[in-house]
């Protein structure tokens, strides 16, 4: 009965030792297959080769904003007025010239205009002025080339007469 149980436990142990012989194995990046096409993409802070792909707003080009704008503007304390813009565009520049600008008028004499400079993207603007001596303010719009909506904050002086100063203008004659 010793060689029955031994060669029972012989039998078990050689089915055992194919089985964990014989099974998958385990994948490891290292054993990636060289073979598949570079589809995919990734991005992280702070990597200095990360794929262009991951962040595709870095290569659309900036909306065509060049040009007159105008629409309106609304302002908790003064109501509801005209807006107007003049862009000089470089590129992703809006151009601190003479005719990049702002004027803002409401129906009760309210008013705020200006030189202004900024940045263009593929998404929208953000610009900055002084409309005059204590009047800083700063501004974003987001839209297309045939809208931009956004507000203005203002600073100093001003902010006490305009707040939440919101605009929404297209382009339009010069």
């Amino acid at each position: 009965m010793n060689i029955a149980k031994t060669l029972a436990v012989v039998a078990c142990a050689a089915l055992l030792s194919t089985g964990v012989l014989s099974s998958a194995h385990r994948a490891y990046a290292q054993d990636a297959d060289d073979s598949l096409p570079d589809t995919g993409s990734w991005g992280a802070v702070g990597a200095d080769s990360a794929d262009e792909a991951a962040s595709p707003d870095s290569k659309a080009p900036p909306i065509d904003i060049q040009g007159c704008w105008d629409g309106d503007v609304s302002d908790k304390a003064d109501g509801t007025g005209d807006a107007f813009f003049g862009f000089t565009q470089d590129g992703k520049t809006i151009v601190g010239d003479d005719n990049s600008g702002v004027d803002l008028e409401w129906g009760d004499g309210s008013f705020a205009e200006s030189p202004i400079q900024g940045t263009v993207s593929s998404k929208g603007i953000k610009f900055h002025g002084k409309a005059g001596s204590g009047c800083p303010f700063h501004g974003t719009g987001k839209g297309d080339a045939s809208e931009l909506s956004g507000k203005i904050t203002f600073g100093g002086k001003c902010s006490k007469f305009f707040k939440n100063v919101r605009f929404s203008v297209s382009p339009g004659p010069c």
